[in-house]
């Protein structure tokens, strides 16, 4: 098979999965967009404009966001340790664990549609490629910043 198709059948794989995902959340208290800035935020508080970054949208739609998730007490607000004047948003313990929980929520919906025998090798490829990706994030940041932040 040639490995442009291969890569098509990828991509193709990745949007089956997402569309899982997106109905696993449908009913659920938490959208992919909210379970995106609660794992962004797992590695530590950060500023509305970072998190509109990161998630490629306008700080409008963050705030929208941010203000559901306080609301839950998903999310808290702090002074930013660089800035006494700005604040940044910290997930909360309570947040943390329903984070937890949708996490187990995705697996048990992945383990229903992958077959036994590939779930490993899936798995495998999946952590190498999230290390990579994280490896790059910074400079992906920095271009969507220039796009959604000006």
């Amino acid at each position: 098979m040639p490995a442009t198709h291969k890569r098509h059948l990828g991509i193709r794989a990745i949007i089956v999965f997402y569309r899982e995902f997106e109905r696993a959340t449908r009913d659920a208290d938490i959208s992919i967009g909210q379970y995106r800035t609660m794992l962004f935020l797992k590695g530590g508080a950060k500023r509305a404009g970072a998190i509109a970054a990161a998630g490629a949208v306008k700080k409008p739609t963050v705030s929208a966001m941010l203000a559901n998730l306080r609301d839950k007490g998903w999310i808290t607000d702090e002074a930013d340790p660089d800035d006494a004047r700005a604040l940044s948003v910290a997930l909360t313990p309570a947040g943390l664990a329903r984070l937890n929980a949708l996490e187990d929520e995705l697996s048990a919906r992945l383990a229903a549609i992958v077959p036994d025998g590939e779930m490993q090798a899936l798995l495998d490829a999946l952590s190498a490629a999230y290390l990579s990706l994280g490896a790059t994030q910074a400079d992906r940041v920095k271009d969507i910043e220039s796009q959604f932040l000006g």
